[in-house]
């Protein structure tokens, strides 16, 4: 019997010519585009003429082919596993990826063994016909296609840094790009402005942190927010608030007396496009590009502030890891809690150090914005060590008691409902496979004349219509069925995990990273002249319990 093939046609944006090959061989027009549309109209009318069904398209408009993260062809790649599909129809072979290596694991390892066939129409190949000896072949030009427009791009891109263009997408604060050349930089008065207040207060000697509480203060939107309201009409979705790190990054910037200081950073190579920092004989530092917002006399007697500050701070210790470093939010603003350790004197001559956390973003602010949350160490440490405590002696009490509750509480699932779903699934899984066998049987029947083209469409359609309708009730099912057992075995994973801290006299961090996911913290409030503090616990693998 034929198979019944369901076809995910895929589309990707490209500028390349149609292989002359294949116009030669009229497999497609001499003046089609490779638009996507054209490509999407190519690839839908070589599915009807083969008589295969056409199922479902997946776009990527604007991806580039050497990155195989393309949210169309992750869509794609899921429904192959899940057997929406079962046949993957592109334009040619350049666009599934250009990347030689990632291209053939696909069409070698992948495709074939979730059982899909692959079928690329201007390089004459399918995987069913066994005609894949030049695949490899178009595979490899394609990556070195790819490889030679990214050194071409590269090389662009230097001598436009070495000429003085400034090539980044946005203007740095306190400059906008000139509307005659984007590549020129003017002053915005407005921001500049701002800008010269930082570095006259920096060189009176006021520190990085006062400086951002004082914008804050007066309601000045940071550098990230005042350019989001510059070019979009959207609320700002990032923190619109000034922080340390901000008015650090402004004062040490030579852009504000008129340099440009480009190529700092890049990416790895072609294929990895992770951003890494560039040592700094590889910059490139053309002076006197665009109009200075500072003097030369303000920045010298500013870099001096800061050599100064940057001496002083040399001998002190940064902050070392705390037994809750990294583990610890705040509940309000999401950021996360910082830590610091004082020492209190007890008695004459003997000091104690107590550890404390505090919301980081209330810190980075200026203590402008959010609240302090602030927290000792040793109460965390009580309250947790209690928590564990409590959790593992109810488990090593009535394990399947605790186990029923959790399973309730985080999955909405008893026993007999699951069942009833197991038993939906046999039902789905069973009625499609008539409904496949069915429309086998109806294309058979319309090859060999038994019903004529309206009879067949009717019934065609009529039958691919509640197949659509089974496939998406199955897919959620399985989709819901799938998260209650990956959460039921987390759970188990959990009791297995905690049991072993039924004991637990000393909470360290071994303990912390085995058990806790993090900890969120509220502020503190008095009630009734005593002070409350909400916090909240999420464990690994089951999140907060309580």
């Amino acid at each position: 019997m034929k198979p019944l093939y369901k076809v995910g046609i895929y589309c990707r944006l490209s500028v390349d010519d149609a292989n002359n090959h294949a116009k030669a061989k009229n497999y497609l027009p001499a003046d089609e585009s490779v638009s996507i549309e054209n490509q999407r109209e190519l690839l839908s009318k070589i599915t009807m003429l083969n008589g295969w069904i056409e199922t479902k398209t997946y776009i990527d408009d604007g991806y580039s082919g050497g990155n195989f993260q393309r949210p169309g062809f992750l869509e794609m790649m899921e429904d192959a596993r899940k057997g929406v599909i079962n046949l993957i129809l592109v334009k040619d072979l350049s666009r599934l990826g250009r990347d030689f290596v990632e291209v053939g694991r696909y069409t070698d390892e992948i495709f074939p063994a979730m059982g899909v066939r692959f079928v690329s129409v201007l390089d004459c190949l399918d995987s069913e016909d066994d005609n894949t000896d030049m695949l490899h072949f178009r595979s490899l030009m394609n990556d070195y296609h790819l490889r030679d427009l990214s050194s071409k791009i590269k090389s662009v891109m230097l001598s436009k840094m070495k000429s003085g263009q400034f090539i980044s997408y946005a203007a740095p604060y306190g400059y906008r790009k000139s509307d005659e050349n984007p590549h020129k930089l003017v002053i915005d008065e407005y921001a500049a402005d701002i800008v010269q207040r930082i570095f006259e207060m920096r060189r009176s000697g006021i520190s990085y942190i006062k400086i951002a509480a004082a914008l804050n203060q007066n309601g000045v939107l940071c550098p990230r927010a005042y350019l989001y309201q510059q070019t979009s009409k959207a609320a700002c979705p990032f923190s619109d608030f000034w922080t340390l790190s901000t008015v650090k990054f402004v004062l040490h910037n030579e852009v504000y007396i008129g340099n440009l200081t480009m190529n700092c950073c890049g990416s790895r190579s072609y294929k990895d496009r992770t951003i890494v920092k560039k040592p700094e004989s590889e910059w490139i530092r053309i002076p006197s590009t665009h109009e200075a917002i500072i003097s030369n006399d303000l920045w010298e007697d500013v870099q001096r502030v800061n050599e100064g500050a940057k001496r002083r701070s040399a001998p002190w210790r940064g902050p070392q890891p705390k037994l809750f470093t990294g583990k610890m939010f705040c509940a309000d603003c999401g950021g996360p809690m910082n830590s610091i350790t004082q020492t209190r004197r007890e008695g004459y001559k003997s000091e104690k150090k107590y550890v404390y956390y505090f919301c980081g973003n209330n810190f980075r602010s200026g203590f402008t914005t959010c609240s302090p949350h602030r927290i000792s160490e040793l109460a965390i440490r009580k309250i947790v060590m209690e928590e564990i405590r409590e959790q593992a002696s109810a488990i090593t009490m009535d394990e399947n008691a605790v186990l029923d509750k959790l399973m309730r509480s985080q999955t909405q699932y008893d026993t007999k409902r699951f069942e009833c779903v197991h038993q939906e699934i046999k039902q789905l899984r069973r009625r499609l496979d008539e409904l496949e066998n069915t429309m086998s049987t109806l294309y058979e029947n319309k090859l060999s004349g038994t019903i004529n083209q309206d009879s067949f469409m009717v019934l065609i359609q009529k039958a691919e219509q509640e197949r659509l309708t089974k496939a998406e009730r199955l897919d959620t099912l399985l989709t819901e069925t799938r998260k209650v057992e990956q959460k039921t075995a987390a759970i188990q994973d959990w009791t297995a995990l905690i049991r072993k801290y039924s004991d637990l006299q000393e909470l360290d961090r071994k303990a912390v990273d085995e058990l806790i996911d993090h900890i969120e913290i509220k502020p503190c409030a008095v009630i009734d002249g005593k002070r409350h503090q909400e916090i909240k616990v999420f464990y690994r693998f089951v999140g907060s319990i309580n």
